[in-house]
């Protein structure tokens, strides 16, 4: 009984997970491209990486396994970003790849300010595959055969706000209702989540930053939801985190940043929401690449 209850809890996640657009890392600080088109290019130079999700589910087959690939940089005098951002889901039966474009218009002030108008359009497609249902009674008449897919465009825009201490943005990744939302006839508010990041950076010791940040995420039809998190710094190359996402879990995160201009990080999240009886967490792994530069002043381990 307790396998079909969590096989169903998969199912379910499943068929809400295209209601929704939104993906959510716990290293998504260092990859802010997946909920604000406005930080292409923010690294001043070109920075590529990637993510894997990997959720545990008690061993069910078919648990959240995700993967993210990124790459931006700035162009024209460093005025412009563009960026490119490649998701995988695969849940249960489903599989979803989007592919964002970004592009950031980008205002230099003076002392290395910088205030970044953004937009983002993004292409997704969803497959599920009956193949994999297993049902128990095999002449269901609601089990499906074969495959069934969706794709979908969407667009949306944001802002972004840095100096070499702070950094504050806000975006609506996507604006229109599409084929992958349940309310598909609407358009606007109903569907629309709102992001709100904001974070700083302050020296606590020589050769040590502290680095506290926020996200809250706003839907009107979904429960609230935020991030807090806080970073510590050593010799610009090695971090150590900790995060708690709103009544879901506790998180902590480590990368190192080698001078080559490679980092490699890893996180894991403990769940202490009522799914804790279906998982105990899940794990990330990141790597990423920033490229060197010669005449612009970059803290490369930085997500700002």
């Amino acid at each position: 009984m307790k396998k079909l209850t969590y096989t169903l809890l998969i199912i379910f996640i499943s068929v809400a997970g295209w209601s929704q657009s939104e993906d959510i890392f716990t290293f998504n600080l260092f990859n802010q491209l997946n909920f604000n088109p406005a930080y292409a290019g923010s690294k001043e130079v070109l920075d590529a990486g990637a993510i894997y999700r990997d959720q545990w589910w008690s061993g069910i087959e078919g648990s959240p396994k995700d993967i993210n690939v990124w790459g931006h940089m700035p162009f024209a005098n460093r005025r412009n970003g563009i960026g490119l951002n490649i998701i995988s889901d695969n849940i249960g039966m489903d599989n979803i790849i989007k592919v964002g474009i970004n592009y950031a218009y980008r205002i230099h002030f003076s002392n290395r300010k910088v205030l970044a108008l953004g937009i983002g359009a993004q292409f997704d497609n969803a497959n599920t595959d009956w193949g994999e249902a297993n049902p128990h009674d095999p002449g269901d008449v609601n089990i499906g055969t074969g495959s069934d897919g969706k794709s979908t465009f969407n667009i949306g825009p944001g802002v972004y706000f840095k100096t070499p201490k702070f950094y504050a943005g806000i975006s609506v990744p996507r604006m229109l209702a599409n084929s992958l939302y349940q309310e598909r006839d609407e358009f606007g508010g109903s569907v629309n989540t709102y992001f709100l990041q904001t974070g700083f950076s302050v020296d606590i010791a020589p050769n040590v930053e502290f680095l506290p940040n926020a996200q809250v995420r706003y839907n009107p039809n979904s429960p609230f939801d935020f991030d807090l998190n806080a970073n510590v710094m050593f010799n610009k190359s090695l971090m150590f985190g900790v995060m708690y996402r709103y009544e879901d879990s506790i998180d902590g995160l480590v990368v190192y940043q080698f001078d080559s201009g490679f980092r490699l990080g890893f996180a894991m999240d403990f769940t202490a929401s009522e799914l804790n009886q279906a998982t105990t967490g899940s794990f990330e792994v990141m790597v990423g690449y920033t490229f060197p530069c010669e005449d612009c002043e970059i803290v490369n381990l930085r997500y700002f």
